[in-house]
């Protein structure tokens, strides 16, 4: 049975603050990709095209998803309350 501690529990509180910067680099970086893929086309400067708009939607994301966390959570919890009560 793990033990539980100021240590795991510093880690946990450590890894929500940093899952919105997570979630936001990832999924900036497919959606980057897929649409640049798409308006551009598939070719050997893809990735250097990709990256440039990924330098773009980053920083953006990054900030929107610290940004929307708030409504996100009430809206998580709204729903969840719906699928529970349900």
């Amino acid at each position: 049975m793990p033990a539980t501690g100021s240590t795991e529990d510093a880690a946990h509180a450590r890894a929500q603050r940093l899952l919105p910067a997570t979630l936001a680099t990832c999924m900036s970086a497919f959606v980057a990709a897929v649409v640049t893929a798409i308006n551009t086309g598939i070719d050997g400067g893809l990735a250097l095209r990709w990256l440039k708009a990924w330098a773009i939607a980053l920083p953006a994301a990054i900030i929107a998803a610290y940004a929307f966390r708030p409504l996100a959570m009430r809206m998580a919890r709204l729903l969840a309350g719906v699928v529970r009560a349900g």
